[in-house]
């Protein structure tokens, strides 16, 4: 089962609390009420019962209800950032496909549930809205590197071009690998997948 099917299936803890509790081993909980009942209905209560854990411990692992949702995806594109300035003699896109595939790397190995996040942002009618901004700047992040890296050749429109078409590939690549039943994601698929934009947007940049 994929990481997002383990945490709709873990059963929710209702009583007591246990040896010790961890943000992950919470989050999962979170996550798992979320997908089962929807954002809004999850409340903190039912997800601190859930867990074992009091209102206290939750806030101080995620702040808020949203923390759960949002943080993460900060830190991705924290992630993504920092891939993109690593430095190089790659191509623009080659860079851009590499801090794709890197930074999923690092949110797959930072957390069994980040696939469920995923699931819950783009199934939950309450997070659509909110996630779409997310998401552009998200995509934004891969536009202003290639607008800072390009010179002349890559316009505001291009670059924002670029970082849209990133985006939306690896959306289609996630949705993938949600609806999967493989016992884990391979990063190979969406470098495949990202290949003939790299190729196609590297030789518009060059030209």
């Amino acid at each position: 089962m994929v990481a997002y099917a383990r945490v709709m299936t873990t059963a929710p803890r209702r009583r007591g609390r246990p040896p010790r509790s961890s943000p992950a081993a919470v989050e999962a909980v979170a996550l798992g009420l979320m997908l089962r009942d929807g954002y809004e209905a999850a409340t903190v209560e039912a997800i601190s019962d859930a867990a074992g854990v009091g209102r206290t411990t939750f806030f101080r692992y995620f702040g808020s209800k949203s923390g759960v949702v949002w943080a993460e995806f900060e830190r991705a594109i924290e992630r993504l950032r920092n891939g993109l300035e690593v430095p190089g003699a790659a191509t623009i896109m080659r860079t851009v496909q590499a801090a794709v595939v890197e930074s999923t790397v690092e949110a797959r190995d930072a957390s069994d549930s980040w696939l469920a996040r995923f699931v819950l942002l783009d199934r939950d009618p309450a997070l659509t809205g909110e996630a779409a901004a997310h998401w552009q700047a998200w995509a934004a992040t891969i536009a202003a590197y290639v607008e800072d890296r390009g010179a002349a050749a890559s316009t505001r429109a291009l670059a924002a071009a670029i970082g849209g078409a990133v985006q939306a590939v690896y959306v289609v690549v996630l949705r993938d690998w949600s609806s999967s039943s493989l016992a884990e994601v391979d990063v190979d698929d969406l470098r495949l997948a990202l290949e003939p934009l790299v190729k196609a947007f590297d030789d518009l940049l060059r030209s």
